[in-house]
């Protein structure tokens, strides 16, 4: 236990405050009134009492024990009697101050109780504080909303943590199957035809580690942006991906605008390569894929739109989850992390990116960033 913990114990709880604060305000503002009555009383009146002075006897049975003789026993018991009335003023004051503070930190106390809850994993508890709205409904509700992002972003990260686990087992498992093989039954095996699917598996689990690596990156957003033209960016991706367009006979055309953003390049090149990666695979023979880069209103835009089977909007919508594969899936490189990245550079450039189904087929990606002046 460190010892800002142990003096923080060791003092007064808000409660106990707010009722010394509440009795002491009293308190205080009652002896400023006695002093001030006091004053008042003994120099602004004048005193006109009768001469007439009670046998000893008769003093002694006066009510309670009060005679008034003169201006001094005046303000004698009027201090003796305004003291035990500010007394039992200050008593009543700390009780009352108690009653309140208990009653004004009950809010404080359930946000507590939720907070620990939470802190002991259990994430669904919500403080759902009801009543008016005032200061402590308005702090309850924007810890139920901070605790519902967090709820929706932990199990995001759980699911994301199983298929990364999943996707990267998966190849290792494989190869692990191949080498055993090989090693019961060698004579049914040779290297010629072993070394390409060891070299195809291990592609794949390299890619994976460089996906989730660069997802990685974009997460912790753009440190060192850099003015970054988008037309001379996608010029050069275009070249890594024409193989693989002619091989899958997808045509590939381009209208590349200059377009400067301020940004992270090798992030923006991971963009846009899985745009295009995801332009041909998901495609057909003969189809086509078309990158645009262009400036409209003050941003920045990537638009990429490719042919193939008709989908819905909320296909589109799920190709954005991590590890999410369509049906139509034929790329053997591919793990479900494409638009995923496409998303997360796109967030930490602090832009936008959408999916949108084409009428006929295949699917237009806009990727808006904002350009730079």
């Amino acid at each position: 236990m460190s010892v800002s913990t142990t003096l923080r114990r060791g003092r007064l709880t808000i409660r106990a405050r707010l009722t010394l604060l509440y009795g002491g305000t009293v308190l205080a503002c009652g002896t400023v009134l006695l002093v001030a009555l006091y004053v008042l009383m003994r120099y602004i009146p004048t005193y006109v009492l009768p001469a007439q002075v009670l046998p000893a006897r008769r003093l002694s049975e006066a009510p309670h024990g009060v005679t008034i003789t003169s201006r001094d026993d005046v303000m004698a018991a009027l201090l003796r009697l305004s003291g035990a009335a500010l007394a039992g003023l200050a008593l009543v004051s700390l009780l009352l101050g108690w009653i309140i503070a208990g009653r004004v930190l009950a809010p404080i106390h359930r946000i507590t109780r939720t907070a620990r809850a939470v802190a002991d994993h259990a994430l669904h508890e919500r403080v759902q504080l009801e009543g008016r709205q005032d200061e402590f409904t308005e702090l309850a509700d924007t810890i139920d909303t901070m605790l519902d992002r967090l709820d929706v972003s932990f199990q995001a990260q759980q699911r994301f943590a199983a298929n990364a686990s999943h996707e990267l087992r998966t190849p290792l498992a494989t190869t692990r199957t191949m080498l055993q093989v090989a090693l019961v039954h060698p004579g049914d095996h040779d290297l010629a035809t072993l070394a390409p699917k060891l070299l195809a598996t291990n592609e794949r689990s390299i890619a994976t580690v460089e996906s989730l690596l660069a997802l990685s990156r974009a997460d912790h957003g753009v440190h060192d942006a850099q003015p970054v033209d988008l037309a001379s960016v996608a010029a050069g991706t275009l070249e890594q991906v024409r193989p693989e367009a002619v091989t899958r006979h997808v045509r590939v055309l381009t209208e590349l605008h200059p377009t400067s953003v301020s940004g992270d390049k090798d992030l923006l090149h991971h963009l846009l390569i899985n745009l295009l990666h995801n332009a041909i695979r998901h495609n057909h023979a003969g189809g086509t894929a078309r990158l645009t880069t262009t400036v409209r209103g003050g941003s920045a835009m990537i638009i990429v739109t490719n042919t193939g089977e008709v989908m819905t909007a909320e296909e589109a919508g799920r190709l954005f989850e991590p590890f999410h594969r369509r049906n139509d899936r034929t790329d053997a490189h591919g793990v479900g992390l494409g638009l995923t990245l496409v998303r997360a550079i796109a967030h930490s450039h602090h832009g936008t990116v959408m999916a949108t189904p084409n009428p006929d087929g295949g699917l237009t990606t806009t990727v808006v960033l904002p350009a730079e002046a």
